[in-house]
Parts: C-alpha cells; sequence; structure tokens
C-alpha cells in the first residue's frame, strides 16, 4: 500500500534561521511533509549549547530541528556560499529570523535571491519589527515576556507581574511565522506573487495576548495580574481541596454557572444577586470566592472533579510530566511522541498537534545528526526536483484567500479567532451562532457596545447569522451555506449538533472540496474527549501553571489567554496546509486538532529536556522549583536584562562598580567565577537577584538601564498594554488601527498585501 504523504509533500525549504523561532516553524513545515533543509555555520549555532545537554547536545537544539535534513556550510567562503545559493535557487520557501539587514549583509537578502529565484517566498521574523529605534536590540525570550506586557498579566494578585519560567513566546513565535510562510506559499499558488512576508517576536507577542489587549483597548480594562484567576470570568481559577491538591475550574457562560452550581451543592448563589450574571461575578469575585474556598476544601478534589464532570464544566488538574507520560488521554491521542538518534539517545517531544484525513503529517522519530547532510548540500541540494516555471505574476498583491468562503459555527475563544486570522487574509467568514448568541458576549470586561471586548475583538470582518440546527428549517439553512463553502470550522464533541447531524463523510459527498476542520479541547480520542475545557483548564493539564508562582504556594496562570490563541494559530496553519493540498489535488479532507495537543506540542523543550538529561541545569529542567523571577527590581518598576556578548569580565566589574554593588559581589566567591551567569536566567541568576534588587532598588529604571546600555548589556524595562499603545517600537509595528472611536489589534504580519478595511460587528 503506497503511503500517504503530508499536505506539503513535494515543497522545499531552507532553514537559515538561529535559536528557536525560525528552526521550529521549520520543523512544523516537515512535519507537514516538506523538505526541509537547515543550513548553520560548520562550528553550529549557539542554541547547541544550551542546557540541559543530552549526550552533550542542547536537548532545546535537537527538538526543535527534527524532520529536517543539517548541513553546515561556511558562507564566508565561496565554495559554502555557491552551495547556500543553490539551495537558495532550488526552494520555495526561506526562512530567516535575524534582526533586520543581517541577511542582506551575508549575501543573502531577498533583492537578490528574487532576481535569481522568482519563485522563492521568503519569510523573516525580526525581533522587535524592521524597523524603529529597538530594531537592532536582542529578543530573547524574558525580554519580549517583560516588554510585550505579558509578563503585567501574570503573577500573584497585587504583584508587578512576573515571567513564565517557559520559553513561551519562542514556539508560539515560532506557530504564528509558520502560519504567514503559508501565507507567503497561498499567495504564490492562487496567485501567482512569490513575495517577502515579515513578522516580529514582538508582533507575536502581542498576538498571543490579543484579547487581553482587546481588553484595554476596546473597554479601557487594567490589565493586571489575577493569580490564577480571570479577568473575563468567574468562577474561574484553581481551588485548595481536602486533600492538600488544587483543582482548576472554569465557568466560562450560565449553563457552566448552574451546572457548578448544582454539582458543588451551592444552589442558593444561582440566587443571590451579587452573582446573577458573569459581570455580577467578576465584580463581586472576592465575595465569591471566600465562599468557594471555603466550600472546597471540604472535600477532595477527586469527589469535586467527578461531580463537576457530570456536570459538564471544564475541570483538569495541575499536571507533571509524570502524570501526562502515562496519563490515558495523552496515550490515546499520541500527545507524546519518543524521538531517538545514536549522537543523543531518545528523548520525548510532543506529538503532532493535528490529525488529516487524507494527507497525514508525521514526525520523523530519527534526529538529524548535526551537520549530517552537509555533503549533499555542497553537491546535489533538495531531494524534490524544482518547480516548474512560475504563474503569471499580478499587477498588484492579493489578498492570499480572497473568494475563500469560510463557514464558522464555534463560540467564545478558539474558534472565532481563527476565522478572525483568516478574515485578516481576506477570507470571506460567515460566523453561524445559535438563536440566544454566542455566549462569549457576556463574558467581561464589557464595552460601550453591551458585548465583550473579546466577542468585539474576535468577531469583526463577518457576516453573522444565527440558526437553530435542532430545527428542519435551520438544518436547510446550514446546508445551503456549505453547498459551496472552501471550509468549515466546528466545535467537537460527539454530542454536539453539527457532529451529530453532520458526519464528515456526508458533507464530503455533498461537498467534495470541502476543508472540514474539527476543534476538541482534550483531543477527539480518550477518555477525556468528550470534556469541555477552558484555557485555565489546558494551562493546568499540559503543566504550564508549574512554571509560574512559587513550589507549594497558590497556582499562577498565564495571565493571557494563551491556549486559545496559539490553538488557533496552529489551526491556521493546519487549514493553510489542507488548502495548499487542495489547490494540487482538487480535494477537501477533515483536521482534527485540540487544545490540549497545542500545547503539549508547544511544551517540546520542555519534555525534551525532562527525558534524560546529563545533569539537572538549565531552564528546562530548573523552571519548575526556581520560584517566581520578577526580573531586577529597581526603584519605580522591575526590568530584565542578560550579558550580551560584549560584556567582558572587566567591564562587568566596572559596572558594578557603578551600580556600588562591588564590594559586596566580591565577598562571594561562587558568583565571582560564575560573574556571566549572576543575572539574566538560571539558578546563579535566582540566588544572585537579592543582592541586585538590593542595590538597584536605590534607583529608578531609567537610571539603571542608562548603565546596562552603556555597558552593552541587553535589557528592557516591564511594560504594561496600555504603555505599549504608544511607544515608538510598536508603532512601527503597525497593529494597531482605529476604526471611529474603537482601536483594534490586527494580526502580527507585514506582507505586500495589506489588510482589508475594518468592519465592525453591525448591531
Amino acid at each position: 500500500m503506497k503511503e500517504l504523504k503530508g499536505p506539503l509533500n513535494g515543497l522545499k525549504v531552507l532553514s537559515i534561521g538561529t535559536s528557536i523561532v525560525g528552526p521550529w516553524a521549520a520543523t512544523l513545515l516537515g512535519y507537514l511533509g516538506a523538505e526541509v533543509f537547515k543550513v548553520e555555520p560548520p562550528k553550529g549555532e549557539f542554541l547547541r549549547v544550551l542546557y540541559p545537554h543530552q549526550n552533550k547536545l542542547s536537548t532545546a537544539y535537537s527538538s526543535t530541528n527534527l524532520n529536517q535534513k543539517s548541513a553546515g556550510l561556511n558562507t564566508k567562503e565561496e565554495e559554502g556560499m555557491n552551495a547556500m545559493l543553490k539551495l537558495a535557487n532550488q526552494a520555495d520557501i526561506l526562512i530567516e529570523n535575524f534582526r533586520p539587514g543581517v541577511a542582506d549583509r551575508i549575501g543573502l537578502g531577498y533583492d537578490l535571491l528574487h532576481k535569481s529565484n522568482p519563485n522563492l517566498v521568503f519569510a523573516s521574523s525580526s525581533g522587535y519589527g524592521d524597523d524603529g529605534p529597538m530594531k537592532n536590540l536582542a529578543a530573547l525570550e524574558p525580554h519580549l515576556q517583560a516588554f510585550s506586557g505579558m509578563s503585567g498579566l501574570t503573577g500573584y494578585v497585587g504583584d508587578d507581574g512576573q515571567l513564565i519560567r517557559f520559553t513561551h513566546l519562542d514556539p508560539t513565535g515560532a506557530i504564528f511565522f509558520c502560519g504567514l510562510i503559508m501565507l507567503g506559499l497561498i499567495e504564490r499558488e492562487r496567485f501567482g506573487h512569490a513575495c517577502w512576508v515579515k513578522t516580529s517576536h514582538l508582533a507575536n507577542a502581542l498576538a498571543n495576548m490579543n484579547n487581553k489587549v482587546s481588553e484595554v483597548l476596546l473597554a479601557n480594562a487594567q490589565g493586571e495580574p489575577l493569580g490564577s484567576g480571570s479577568s473575563t470570568s468567574a468562577p474561574n481559577r484553581c481551588y485548595l481541596c481536602e486533600d492538600k491538591k488544587y483543582i482548576a475550574v472554569s465557568c466560562e457562560n450560565e449553563d457552566q454557572w448552574s451546572g457548578f452550581c448544582e454539582a458543588t451543592g451551592l444552589n442558593e448563589l444561582t440566587e443571590d444577586s451579587r452573582f446573577s450574571k458573569n459581570t455580577d461575578r467578576i465584580d463581586n469575585r472576592d465575595e465569591l470566592d471566600e465562599i468557594l474556598k471555603d466550600h472546597f476544601l471540604q472535600k477532595p478534589s477527586r469527589w469535586w472533579s467527578l461531580r463537576l464532570n457530570k456536570a459538564k464544566v471544564p475541570n483538569s488538574f495541575d499536571l507533571c510530566f509524570d502524570d501526562l507520560q502515562f496519563h490515558q488521554q495523552i496515550i490515546e491521542n499520541n500527545f507524546l511522541v519518543e524521538v531517538d538518534g545514536d549522537h543523543t539517545g531518545p528523548f520525548y517531544v510532543g506529538g503532532l498537534p493535528w490529525e488529516f484525513s487524507e494527507t497525514p503529517p508525521k514526525i520523523d522519530t530519527s534526529i538529524p545528526v548535526p551537520g549530517g547532510d552537509t555533503e549533499r548540500a555542497m553537491n546535489k541540494g533538495f531531494v524534490n526536483k524544482a518547480k516548474d516555471g512560475v504563474k503569471e505574476q499580478s499587477d498588484s498583491p492579493v489578498y492570499p484567500l480572497k473568494g475563500i468562503k469560510v463557514v464558522d459555527t464555534t463560540q467564545g475563544y478558539t474558534g472565532p479567532y481563527l476565522s478572525f486570522m483568516l478574515a485578516e487574509a481576506g477570507a470571506e467568514i460567515i460566523k453561524v451562532e445559535p438563536i440566544e448568541g454566542d455566549w462569549s458576549k457576556k463574558l467581561s470586561p464589557q464595552t460601550d457596545k453591551g458585548i465583550s471586548a473579546l466577542y468585539q475583538s474576535f468577531n469583526r470582518n463577518k457576516t453573522i447569522t444565527q440558526i437553530d440546527l435542532q430545527t428542519d428549517e435551520g438544518q436547510s439553512k446550514f446546508e445551503s451555506l456549505l453547498e459551496d463553502a472552501d471550509i468549515l470550522i466546528e466545535e467537537w464533541t460527539s454530542e454536539s449538533p453539527e457532529s451529530t447531524i453532520y458526519s464528515y463523510d456526508t458533507l464530503k459527498s455533498n461537498n467534495p472540496s470541502l476543508i472540514h476542520y474539527s476543534l476538541s479541547a482534550f483531543g477527539h480520542c480518550g477518555p477525556m474527549k468528550n470534556r469541555p475545557g477552558s484555557d485555565l483548564t489546558i494551562q493546568a493539564m499540559s503543566g504550564y501553571l508549574r512554571t509560574m508562582g512559587d513550589v507549594g504556594e497558590e497556582p499562577v496562570r498565564v495571565g493571557a489567554d494563551v491556549v486559545s490563541t496559539c490553538t488557533a494559530a496552529m489551526s491556521f496553519i493546519a487549514i493553510l496546509s489542507a488548502l495548499y493540498s487542495r489547490i494540487q489535488t482538487g480535494k477537501g479532507q477533515q483536521i482534527k486538532s485540540s487544545m490540549l495537543g497545542t500545547m503539549m506540542a508547544i511544551k517540546t523543550l520542555q519534555w525534551s529536556g525532562f527525558s534524560d538529561p546529563d545533569s539537572w541545569e538549565g531552564n528546562f529542567c530548573k523552571n519548575e522549583t526556581d520560584g517566581s523571577n520578577y526580573g531586577q527590581r529597581t526603584k519605580d518598576r522591575s526590568i530584565f536584562a542578560t550579558p550580551s556578548p560584549a560584556l567582558t569580565e572587566d567591564k562587568f566589574f566596572e559596572m558594578i562598580t557603578e551600580f556600588g554593588m562591588y564590594e559586596e559581589f566580591m565577598k562571594d566567591e561562587d558568583l565571582v567565577k560564575n560573574w556571566w551567569n549572576s543575572f539574566g536566567v538560571g539558578t546563579k541568576a535566582s540566588q544572585a537577584r537579592p543582592l541586585w534588587d538590593k542595590y538597584l532598588t536605590k534607583m529608578t529604571s531609567e537610571e539603571v538601564l542608562e548603565i546596562f546600555y552603556r555597558y552593552e548589556v541587553w535589557a528592557v524595562e516591564f511594560s504594561n498594554i496600555e504603555e505599549l499603545r504608544n511607544h515608538p517600537q510598536v508603532e512601527f509595528l503597525n497593529m494597531f488601527e482605529k476604526y471611529e472611536n474603537d482601536t483594534y489589534l490586527r494580526a502580527p504580519w507585514k506582507t505586500p498585501w495589506g489588510f482589508p478595511k475594518i468592519d465592525p460587528i453591525k448591531f
């Protein structure tokens, strides 16, 4: 039997990026069937030395460079550059995530390569954008968390904000980047316009937080840390139970609130005027939490979970790697996969976040040897043949999804954000809601339109229609919408109306070219397949809560709804890949994806680091126990600083003399020996933080940053979303767009085709 290939089979991708954003974007394309060539200098990129190591090689490097050929080329020499240019001339896509101008400087810029290969989609992801005052600054993960405002949303109530101790923005930046790459590919395939598409780490960080940014822009919300709580609904947090375990519980709509009250034996709360509506429960959150904290302490977590599951209320436990490795839900959905290499030994990575009915993706479980394909790069290049010619170039760029009709039946966060991104690329979106409307309208905070900021933001540029799918008339209307639809997006359980009435086989027989996307919370298989989920409950189950706050204390969640936004971004990749496949074959197919599967994939760096490290060193080993990371505190706000390669030992000790801490620093022989690691991330930095705080809190952040910059230290201030609105660097991203009296966040792209005009929800 012929082996089925992934939807991107035959595509050739040249990856010359470094660290995680570029390489993992290339890995995702490799999972989807593309032939990927990673090229780096002969000595390798810096990620190879990042701890933890397994068999003396960084697990972060190995796990983010799967499904690729690996070559080491010295492009400063003629032979190496000729080999690189040959690969670029064969490629369909080139991926780079250097600072602006670096690709041009090393002879691999867009203008040069486009002349010799007009079929090339050139994809760039810089740190802070390709222009602006910060364009040349290093954009390491903690810097972006701090500056983007994500840290300002995360932490204990009353905190200034804290860092997620997991590298979240790097792999999620890769996801948003990969989606943009696919848009560039679709633009080429549909309209003959191979072009340069750009994004940035900062832009993707804002996209991670879209609904939180919208709360500030549209509802004048504060945006502040809430521990494990949520700004959008209540109760939606972790509660300590009788067995001293925490359970994560979310009530995001009125049905879940009613079910919660019945399951917990607190029916009287439904009659309490303080808690009548979600907005009331948010306004009276403290009173509600006091009642519930005492109540949950009366029974063990297992009891509460059983009761809540029967009532269909989202809940889960805070799980660790060992829990997940043997969890039936993880096993049945293949959310953890073991890969192996003679040079590394076996380790785990997150499984595939999607299933395709016709073109199945695949994780190649053999780990590439760094530089193992150098000879092939020098001599032959890619295996697949170059694409013959290009389509006739269009006179001007066209929205990649112009003419694509999408029917979206989802409610809430993830599905609407997915169709929002499709709309930003020019698709026609018809959003089908039940007669009572999308439940997310009632979330908090509310705008002056009488709806939630999330609903107003995620559902613009759509045609909204209300249909009762339980009636014959409603089913007839729905079927007529699907007759010429290109894409159907549904939120799946085996009990959902669409899944019950319209099987994929039925839809396929009526519309063979339909791409049918099915979203679930915990996966389409396993004992939890029909359970509802939420951002908090998926964060808990995937181990995210373990990388914030302090061991033994109340859990802290990522303040932004990253499960929802990142699942949407991962689904965006899948839909565009299926569309590319349909362009080649004329056939549609079904795609299945889940929130838990996405987060398990994103945490690949954690799973690989935990598998069998040479020593318990590095962030991906110690991040669950290092404790809250507030950066370096100053008199007025926190900042985050790390040493740059330009910081010499002499300059370091001269710098700490300016801070007034030289004498006390020199008393600690271990710190003196490890001066390079005494600030930034890692165990040494955590140990030294009180000393830094003692002296830096005597100065303002502006004074501290001025000194750091003079010594070429990479440093940024902790910002909040409100401050970013008018920050000169963010202005260069052109992501905030005003329409009448409202300001909206646009998708994190900079492309030749731009964006459709804002079309707000019609009331």
